[in-house]
């Protein structure tokens, strides 16, 4: 297998996961089956400033993924980033940082970001074998 190979398989693959990332991390939206604390505390500027980040960083993931299907490895930089991002916000998250609420974190919510953590954490080493750094 040449290098260049080795480079479009981890690519494309980091890009099919940060696909299952994104859509994974969709389900949970607050108000919906699993998102089902109470973030009425946080006041509107916070909650939907907080909601603009998660969707630019999901569109953001989006461009990227496809980019890296498609051999595009410029595009694993923004694949990485966002990684980052997902792994910053679900460690906020999960030590009880932000966004802050009376009510625990439900299990499912608790497992789904767990797999979401995993996922952005290989996504982002994925992506840096297909830059050739390891």
């Amino acid at each position: 297998m040449t290098g260049s190979s080795v480079e479009t398989r981890s690519a494309a693959t980091a890009g099919w996961l940060l696909l299952l990332l994104v859509a994974s991390f969709a389900t949970l939206v607050p108000g919906g089956p699993v998102e089902t604390r109470d973030f009425s505390g946080l006041g509107g500027p916070v909650f939907w400033g907080f909601n603009v980040f998660l969707v630019t960083l999901g569109v953001i993931a989006l461009v990227a993924a496809i980019g890296l299907i498609k051999a595009r490895l410029a595009l694993a930089w923004a694949a990485i980033a966002v990684s980052w991002g997902y792994v910053f916000v679900v460690l906020l998250d999960l030590g009880a940082v932000f966004p802050r609420s009376p009510d625990p974190i439900p299990l499912p919510l608790g497992l789904i970001e767990i797999l979401d953590l995993i996922l952005a954490i290989y996504v982002a080493v994925l992506c840096h074998r297909a830059l050739r750094h390891i």
